[in-house]
């Protein structure tokens, strides 16, 4: 099951589902909204994330997972990804991350609803 987006009260919350709160050591994460820069996909994900050092999981499941914190190309990211192709960038600043890279149902939605949401809190402040 992949994780779960969602805004409320000024913040965004990931949840996450299953065996990825195992390898992540999370069952969610909170990120104030005015962290948020904002969301995107990349399609070039699968390229330069991890899968080809920490967090290649595919000898053991016949697949790879990309999950829990590390550093990529000298970013400190978070990631839980089976699926490179439904994953969605969460660029932040001020946090303990350089950008959350998560794998949602319905990219597109949640990459609207993500940047519609800093966008309120832009034009509020």
């Amino acid at each position: 099951m992949n994780a779960h987006i969602d805004i409320d009260q000024g913040r965004l919350r990931v949840t996450l589902h299953g065996l990825d709160i195992v390898w992540t050591t999370r069952r969610r994460m909170i990120v104030p909204l005015a962290h948020v820069v904002g969301a995107r996909l990349d399609p070039y994900i699968h390229r330069h994330g991890p899968w080809l050092g920490a967090g290649r999981t595919d000898a053991l499941l016949g697949y790879a997972v990309a999950a829990g914190p590390m550093v990529v190309h000298g970013r400190h990211e978070f990631w839980d990804v089976h699926h490179p192709e439904r994953a969605i960038v969460i660029d932040l600043v001020d946090d303990a991350y350089d950008r959350l890279v998560i794998e949602v149902d319905d990219p597109d939605a949640v990459v609207a609803e993500v940047n519609a949401a800093v966008a309120t809190i832009e034009a509020a402040a």
